[in-house]
């Protein structure tokens, strides 16, 4: 058996409190330590931030250019007469929307009056965005509806964040405009 003398066992334990002591004092890392507790959370605040401001943006943009193309519409200026042309001249509008011209779904519909306006959902029974969308600029006194449709890919899907609105996670972002052709 092992027998350790009271004075060995002295020994052993001053040299350990001597090491856990330096160890105590040592203060070259507790930065670094410090920056990895509060990084993290601080790095996904920014970037949620960022990415809502994005989505904001791109959001607002659309509708803009969706409001502008319809009147041009409206007035039947610059021949938008087909879905590409209408998507073309919506892209030429807006800033940042990566692959705008191969995301962006359009849909115009003539009506007779106001009143017979059905918005129908845009999405199928499994979520995804139609692709199958109605063009029809009507005649002059028709009542057209015109909606736009992107789906705008969300990078950072946080949970309760509440910026995805499709069941993948990734945001539809939508314009619309209402009006009656001119004569």
């Amino acid at each position: 058996m092992l027998k350790l003398s009271s004075q060995r066992l002295k020994r052993a334990y001053q040299n350990l409190r001597i090491q856990l002591g330096w160890f105590q004092g040592a203060k070259e890392g507790t930065t670094s330590v410090e920056f990895a507790f509060i990084g993290l959370p601080f790095l996904l605040l920014l970037f949620a931030m960022l990415e809502v401001s994005l989505v904001f943006m791109a959001d607002i943009n659309v509708l803009h250019a969706t409001a502008d193309t319809a009147r041009k519409v409206r007035t039947l200026q610059d021949g938008i007469n087909t879905p590409d042309k209408f998507k073309a001249d919506v892209c030429s509008q807006v800033i940042f929307i990566p692959n705008c011209l191969s995301k962006l779904q359009v849909e115009v519909k003539a009506y007779s009056d106001f009143d017979s306006i059905n918005n129908e959902d845009p999405l199928n029974d499994d979520g995804a965005l139609k692709d199958d969308f109605i063009f029809n600029i009507g005649g002059p006194g028709s009542v057209i509806t015109v909606r736009t449709f992107l789906v705008w890919d969300i990078f950072a899907k946080l949970p309760d964040i509440g910026l995805g609105n499709l069941p993948n996670g990734d945001r539809l972002i939508q314009g619309f405009a209402a009006f009656r052709n001119e004569s």
